[in-house]
């Protein structure tokens, strides 16, 4: 079939990306024609770069070269593009060019496509306290209050099939959408990732987007009260990331932690792949996560995963059981106490790694693959 898939933009880098990039994987891997339609320019090289080996569309539109991107701190940018992509999604539903038409960015507009893929609901970040990097709590308020309002006509002029990628989003979209929707977990490249290396370090690693939504000041506050654990923080770093490193760099000699915290923003794929094959516990510091697809990838390389007792990491990865695939906490100096626990305990730490390694599997692009594919035949069959 002809296929368009819709996204915003794929130079934002994020998980979002990543699931955008993997339907257009697994469309391609069905045999079909894959439409890639985004408000900017995609830089591939860049993309590539961050997500490894990537898997490009059949065909590629966009609406402009500005990079919107860059500029998503500027006054309008963000409603300008939101209102670009919208006006793109009714084009392209106006004109049927294509068999199935996927929105990736159900976030904002759950409405118009065929199939809408959700993350997390954008009038439940605020009471989740999620504000995005490019603006201000207080934009970011006026922002989602204007969005209230023209969502409740937009919303219910063609409704989507919705797709959630956790059980947590779906209890979200359910009580701020009032709608159901169909369950689709992000997935991994888990081969890629798998290791067998028994001699790992008292390695404690985080990767995250050094955004302040992430919560990494929480970081330098645990290693300060662990006492055998070297901490290192490393993932994507663009220009709405300089605060957050900054003021983590404060922190960490504030702790007197310099020694044991390392920050490696924007490191290759490759070495971030060696890292979690050497380290022994991921630790992610994201309340209310949606799922966390980095924490499936460091289960997949032999990690204990650490999470917050909380959202889609709590409930869909570690099925809300403690000390089977991985640990919770709720405190930081539960997370600490966690930490030196896993680093003395040379036994749980393998029998933990072993059975997050298996979890992992369930989250393998091939099973992702076969999903989409279903999921598309379902759909053409009833629509």
């Amino acid at each position: 079939m002809k296929i368009a898939l819709c996204h915003l933009s794929l130079n934002f880098l994020g998980g979002e990306e990543h699931l955008c990039l993997s339907f257009i994987k697994a469309l391609k891997w069905q045999g079909h024609n894959v439409a890639l339609f985004t408000v900017e320019k995609t830089n591939w090289d860049i993309v590539s770069k961050v997500f490894g080996n990537v898997t490009r569309p059949d065909e590629e539109a966009f609406i402009t070269e500005f990079p919107v991107h860059d500029a998503f701190k500027r006054t309008f940018v963000p409603m300008l593009s939101y209102l670009g992509y919208l006006e793109g999604l009714f084009r392209l539903i106006s004109k049927r060019k294509y068999d199935v038409i996927i929105n990736t960015y159900g976030d904002m507009f759950n409405s118009i496509a065929d199939i809408a893929y959700v993350h997390f609901p954008i009038i439940a970040t605020l009471e989740y306290q999620q504000t995005p990097a490019f603006t201000s709590a207080v934009q970011w308020k006026v922002y989602t209050q204007a969005y209230r309002i023209m969502s409740c006509f937009i919303n219910g002029i063609r409704p989507s099939m919705l797709l959630a990628n956790s059980k947590f989003t779906q209890q979200a979209i359910r009580k701020y959408l009032h709608r159901d929707s169909l369950l689709l977990h992000p997935p991994v490249e888990v081969q890629n990732y798998l290791s067998e290396n028994s001699k790992r370090k008292n390695y404690v690693i985080t990767v995250s987007k050094f955004t302040p939504k992430r919560r990494l000041h929480k970081i330098p506050l645990i290693a300060q009260r662990t006492h055998n654990a070297k901490f290192i923080i490393s993932g994507i770093a663009d220009q709405y990331s300089f605060e957050t490193i900054r003021n983590l760099h404060k922190l960490i000699k504030t702790c007197n932690v310099k020694d044991r915290v390392t920050i490696i923003p924007n490191a290759p794929r490759s070495t971030l792949i060696k890292l979690l094959q050497t380290a022994k516990v991921y630790l992610h510091a994201m309340p209310f996560e949606h799922f966390g697809i980095s924490i499936i990838e460091a289960m997949a390389a032999g990690c204990v995963p650490l999470v917050h007792r909380s959202g889609g990491p709590w409930i869909d990865i570690l099925d809300q059981q403690q000390g089977k695939n991985g640990f919770s906490y709720a405190t930081i100096e539960e997370a600490a106490q966690t930490i030196d626990h896993v680093m003395h305990e040379e036994k749980l730490y393998k029998t933990v790694s072993s059975n997050a390694q298996k979890r992992a599997a369930h989250y393998d692009i091939r099973i992702f693959e076969k999903r989409v594919n279903t999921l598309i035949k379902s759909f053409k069959a009833n629509s």
